[in-house]
């Protein structure tokens, strides 16, 4: 008898594919620990009030500079668009600033099937020459653009389709803020808060904008979900206590992003906080955190664990989250303009899950901020 037999020599065929499948784990688990993936949140939640509402952020490469080859359109754009598409009856446009030839493209489509298309458009950027040719290519179309000449901004960013959805958020319809800024979008789905957007687009599509509008008398009917959600106007509705009325409630966390924030009584109210035991930090765009009457270096010396953010170009958020339940959201920035002379709009949701959310993104930019990404 040979002093092996085939038994012991024969390696079973399932212990070959077990080794190899431990072997690619191994290798598997170094590649990640080597070249770790970022994480991204869920675009939407399963409560009663994320039925309404989608929430979406970008996705800023974190390779400088950002180049057109390596972009892939992110989900707030392509459903921005799928819902133009899917328009039958009207699209109301409040933009600061429009750049985006896709979404000009898909306007010009829906008018061209009989939706009724109209623009708001702040001035400032006409000098830009690709915002001024597409929105001449809209009034070529035939889509009625208003333009806002004042010296305040018409700084909101929202898009009302068929009276029932609603785009806001931070989120600038432009290149810069889709590919390379950091921002947030809501999609709304409630003909009241859409009713609300709109009459705030007739005021400024017939010339009223800034201290000219007048405050909505329904505006109270634009909560949802037994109150859940609220949405401001500036000027006209004066956002400011609301706001510092969030923040006094808070009772063990306030966490921000914050674009530009030189507001004093926002500022003094989270330093309030602060002496009652709440924990409160945050992230500014670090262009604007030495910027005329930036609120950093007060926030710092008062014991607010502040950072400038670590993105090579912009930090656009204008975000709070309070005690993980309530967030507070918009064109909003954290700015006596914004209260007083800019027409913005500024959602207070209270919403565990949508604030998870906002959550996961700050841990992002926060983190972002202690390891900034490397810029020429």
């Amino acid at each position: 008898m040979p002093p092996y037999s085939r038994r012991h020599r024969a390696i079973p065929l399932w212990l070959v594919l077990l080794a190899l499948l431990g072997l690619y784990a191994t290798y598997a688990l170094i590649r990640t620990l080597s070249h770790p993936l970022p994480v991204e949140p869920p675009q939407t939640s399963d409560s009663a009030i994320n039925r309404q509402i989608q929430v979406f952020f970008t996705t800023p490469t974190l390779r400088y500079p950002d180049l057109p080859n390596r972009r892939a359109t992110p989900p707030m754009l392509r459903d921005l668009i799928n819902d133009v598409s899917r328009a039958r009856t009207s699209i109301d446009v409040a933009a600061f600033d429009l750049d985006l030839a896709q979404l000009v493209d898909a306007l010009i489509a829906a008018k061209r099937r009989g939706v009724n298309v109209r623009a708001v458009i702040d001035s400032e950027n006409l000098s830009d020459p690709s915002v001024a040719m597409l929105t001449g290519r809209m009034q070529d179309r035939r889509i009625p653009v208003v333009f806002d000449r004042r010296a305040p901004f018409m700084h909101n960013k929202f898009v009302v389709i068929d009276g029932t959805i609603v785009w806001t958020g931070s989120w600038n319809l432009t290149e810069n803020c889709t590919f390379r800024n950091n921002n947030n979008a809501l999609r709304i789905e409630s003909r009241q808060i859409a009713a609300a957007y709109r009459r705030e687009f007739e005021q400024m599509h017939t010339g009223r904008f800034g201290t000219a509008k007048r405050s909505d008398t329904l505006r109270i009917e634009t909560q949802a979900s037994n109150g859940r959600i609220d949405v401001y106007f500036s000027p006209q509705d004066k956002a400011l206590p609301f706001i510092l009325e969030q923040i006094d409630h808070a009772r063990s966390s306030i966490v921000f992003m914050a674009f530009s924030f030189t507001s004093a009584p926002i500022a003094d109210a989270l330093i309030d906080a602060i002496e009652r035991g709440v924990r409160v930090e945050g992230v500014i765009e670090k262009r604007n955190a030495v910027g005329t009457g930036s609120v950093f270096a007060q926030l710092r010396m008062n014991g607010v664990d502040i950072l400038e953010d670590g993105n090579c170009y912009i930090m656009h958020h204008k975000v709070m989250i309070i005690d993980d339940k309530v967030v507070i959201t918009g064109s909003y920035n954290f700015t006596d303009n914004a209260e007083n002379a800019n027409d913005e709009n500024l959602a207070i949701i209270r919403d565990t899950t949508i604030a998870r959310l906002f959550q996961h993104e700050y841990t992002n930019i926060r983190q972002q901020a202690l390891e900034p990404t490397r810029c020429n």
